[in-house]
């Protein structure tokens, strides 16, 4: 199942980041948890999922209907619980850290926009699925934000945690 929707996901890959570089920085609002990360890490929601209650600001019909590609795309996937575009600016850190999720949702994460040593390891347009049981981490050395295509799917059973690797970008 996974290697279809893994597959629909690249397909929209250059649509995804043609909105998610449209968007004005402003559009993306800050992630909670600070301490999880240092300098700017924002997020511009499409589904808020069963984290709603922390994004009570967000308008999820006004950001979807700024990026039509990727409302079309999560509507045509099953199980989408949380979604957005994820904005890590030049010089920021999310530090190593492990979230809890249940045992059939899995992270799936598009790269977008990656700073150049990441981009070599995961290429831009390209999928990776994350346990965010395991711990993982992202930092931006680049002049430029990095961003990437972030969704939450819940899966009919619960997934084979050797199925997907360590995180290591």
């Amino acid at each position: 199942m996974m290697d279809r929707e893994l597959r629909r996901i690249e397909a929209a890959a250059a649509a995804l980041r043609a909105e998610a570089l449209a968007l004005p920085p402003t559009r993306f609002i800050p992630m909670p948890s600070a301490e999880q990360y240092s300098g700017c890490w924002r997020v511009f929601l499409l589904d808020a999922g069963r984290w709603a209650h922390e994004y009570p600001q967000v308008d999820l019909e006004a950001n979807r209907a700024c990026c039509p590609a990727a409302t079309a795309l999560l509507r045509s996937l099953p199980g989408v619980n949380v979604a957005g575009f994820l904005r890590l600016e030049t010089g920021a850190e999310l530090k190593p850290h492990q979230d809890h999720r249940e045992d059939n949702e899995v992270r799936v994460h598009l790269a977008l926009q990656l700073p150049p040593d990441e981009a070599l390891l995961w290429p831009e347009g390209t999928a990776r699925l994350l346990d965010v049981r395991q711990t993982h981490a992202a930092t931006n050395r680049s002049d430029r934000p990095r961003i990437t295509f972030t969704l939450d799917l819940r899966l009919p059973e619960p997934l084979d945690p050797l199925r997907i690797p360590p995180w290591n970008p």
